[in-house]
């Protein structure tokens, strides 16, 4: 897990399970630690950014309390770390990635 806090916010980079570690609840446990030690520092929300059409992603991500954001109700924090993710070589667009 990689996050880090900007202010009130937190934003996970990264989360990666093993391939042989996978469907233990690992995930799902990484992030709950995650949700309660920013409880713990009062973080205001937990923000992150995912593919859109990968099963194993963004419904995982909404299963564990996480909604997808539409373009217009993003802060220019979550903007530019899209922004940044394409200028890194992932593909753009909504079809493709959410936060």
């Amino acid at each position: 897990m990689c996050a880090d806090q900007h202010g009130t916010e937190l934003h996970i980079y990264e989360l990666a399970v093993r391939l042989d570690r996978q469907r233990l609840g690992l995930g799902r446990n990484l992030v709950a630690v995650t949700i309660r030690a920013a409880q713990r520092r009062r973080v205001d929300s937990i923000t992150l950014t995912t593919f859109s059409g990968v099963a194993w992603n963004a419904p995982f991500y909404e299963h564990l309390g996480f909604r997808r954001l539409h373009a217009r109700n993003m802060g220019a924090r979550l903007r530019a770390i899209l922004r940044g993710e394409v200028q890194a070589g992932l593909p753009a667009g909504v079809d493709v990635r959410c936060a």
